[in-house]
């Protein structure tokens, strides 16, 4: 099994062990940190300051610490050297991409943080952080790459002694090492620890021994070569691996992690988990490769069995643009997602366990598409359609497959509402009156559909069909004597204007009242009213505006009399 240093055994861990090549006698390493390294066959002090320290007037210093009277040394010998002596390279963590908020700055210090840049090194003891909207790509010099989440703080820890020692002896056992070998620059593992958040890890096998240690306030991770996924929440800490092996402990005790396992380790000190097998991948075959910005939200998304939730990754490249977390609510059914602005990504998906482990990742390239409204050309708004045969053009929106219409009444009548697979329509007879039209632009699976909305209807758009003129029958006496008026070419129950003058161009008007129906039946006119009457009707849309008016009729002399009777 991989043995891994804990939190609690971490200030310790410099202090202990002996290791190839090197001696350490147990009371002078309690009282200090320096290396305790033991004299090889060839060495001096002017060879090791050369090989192995950062400042060639060392060996004076490295002279006098260990009270040499010369350079000459014998092997076997045992030297002190201090640890900020040494010349040695940790392992670079360069920030590669960015997005969102991300800020960076002394351990321990936000008030100085700063905003973090791309290609940014950073240093011992210097914290990285992100913002709910931030993420941040590290690149470790050995091509390792790190993804830091949103939501989460990372630092990266200081060289301590033990490290020290192991890229020491590491460089003193290499082919190249020796008296007469060119200097070499010892390579330091990378630890980092996550105070809160997650990061996941493709980490590349080192071939030198060095590794990749991850600490978080309930666990520690050793990594060599591995695709890994380590959170830091309240409850506990959480590792989860895609690929390889990692150790996963703390004091209580460690679990070796080996492909699509996880572990969560409480916070309240208790041992990891045994390993716990990953979720499978979500099944995204028929998620299509492209996608409206409406239709994304309206995906019921497909979980594996076992998971609750989903959480959703969208990267372009090495950056990590936005992340979903999808909570079922009490009925089980996952929210409408937010998705991010039209663009292409690259949509991760996986499952999420009862324990909060995130299971492997389904992948696949998805185009999201801003679909543009269309716009109604013709006819113009408030325009009149005397045929009542309008024809119905709009603009064509780039991204639609087709497009839907709808035709209603301004006082809510049914709507007629049709598909249509190009951006102009031949509307049917309307009925007389004032409409309104409205279009959406949809995107379907193939050209049969089915086919949803790529956004709302747009705005209305007024259409007027007048109403023809109505045909006014010849008056008539009912069998009481009172003047019959009938009229036909309108709806049954429609409004209509009905006027009667004693003049032909009706301005002389007795008579001017809306009625309902097709008919009217009135009384007889004054005795004293001489000369004949002349009547006319037009409807009144029930949308506003006037109809045009009927031909008049008369009423005579002679029939009024006969209606006094």
């Amino acid at each position: 099994m991989l043995r891994l240093p804990t939190p609690s055994l971490l200030a310790l861990h410099g202090l202990c062990g002996l290791v190839a090549g090197l001696a350490s006698p147990p009371a002078v390493q309690a009282a200090t940190p320096d290396l305790l390294y033991t004299v090889r066959p060839g060495d001096s002090a002017w060879s090791l300051t050369q090989r192995h320290l950062n400042d060639p007037a060392r060996w004076l210093d490295l002279r006098r610490l260990n009270r040499l009277q010369g350079d000459r040394l014998r092997p076997g010998q045992v030297l002190r050297i201090p640890v900020p002596w040494l010349r040695l390279q940790t392992r670079q963590v360069r920030l590669l991409a960015l997005s969102g908020q991300v800020r960076t700055g002394p351990a321990g210090a936000p008030e100085r943080w700063t905003p973090a840049r791309e290609g940014m090194v950073l240093g011992p003891e210097q914290t990285l952080s992100t913002g709910a909207d931030g993420s941040a790509t590290l690149q470790v010099d050995d091509g390792s790459v790190l993804l830091l989440r949103p939501d989460s703080t990372l630092q990266v820890r200081a060289v301590d002694a033990e490290r020290a020692r192991q890229a020491l002896s590491r460089s003193l056992d290499s082919p190249a090492s020796g008296p007469a070998a060119p200097p070499a620059t010892p390579q330091i593992g990378l630890r980092l620890e996550l105070l809160r958040g997650g990061l996941e890890s493709r980490v590349t096998p080192q071939r030198d021994g060095t590794r990749l240690e991850v600490i978080t306030p309930s666990a520690a991770t050793v990594v060599r070569g591995t695709e890994f996924r380590i959170r830091a929440t309240d409850p506990g800490s959480l590792a989860e691996v895609v690929e390889g092996e990692i150790g996963f402990g703390n004091a209580a005790g460690e679990t070796a992690l080996g492909r699509a396992t996880g572990s969560v380790a409480p916070a309240t000190g208790g041992a990891p988990l045994p390993a716990q097998p990953l979720l499978p991948a979500p099944d995204l075959a028929t998620l299509p490769s492209r996608l409206s910005v409406t239709r994304l939200r309206q995906i019921d998304w497909p979980r594996p069995p076992g998971a609750g939730s989903l959480q959703l990754q969208w990267l372009s490249g090495p950056r990590l643009l936005a992340e979903h977390r999808l909570m079922p609510d009490e009925g089980g059914r996952l929210p409408q997602l937010q998705p991010p602005p039209p663009g292409t990504y690259q949509l991760r998906v996986r499952g999420i366990d009862r324990l909060g482990l995130e299971g492997l990742s389904a992948e696949r390239e998805v185009e999201i598409i801003a679909v543009e409204p269309p716009r109604p050309l013709l006819p113009p708004d408030e325009g009149w359609m005397p045929s009542g045969l309008p024809l119905l053009q709009w603009s064509a929106s780039a991204g639609a497959d087709r497009y839907r219409l709808r035709i209603e009444t301004q006082d809510g009548r049914p709507a007629l509402e049709v598909e249509i697979d190009r951006p102009q329509w031949q509307a049917p007879r309307l009925p007389p009156g004032r409409h309104l039209w409205r279009i959406a632009a949809l995107e379907c699976a193939t050209r049969a559909g089915p086919c949803w909305p790529a956004g709302d209807f747009g705005p209305a758009r007024a259409l007027n069909v007048p109403w023809s003129a109505p045909e006014l029958l010849e008056p008539q006496l009912d069998e009481h004597g009172r003047l019959l008026l009938q009229w036909r070419g309108i709806e049954p129950e429609a409004l209509v204007q009905l006027q009667i003058a004693t003049d032909e161009d009706f301005r002389e008007v007795l008579l001017d009242e809306p009625r309902h129906g097709d008919q009217a039946r009135l009384p007889s006119p004054p005795r004293d009213l001489a000369g004949p009457l002349h009547v006319r009707v037009r409807p009144l849309p029930a949308g506003g505006g006037l109809g045009p008016w009927s031909g008049t009729r008369t009423v005579n002399t002679a029939m009024r009399q006969a209606s006094r009777h």
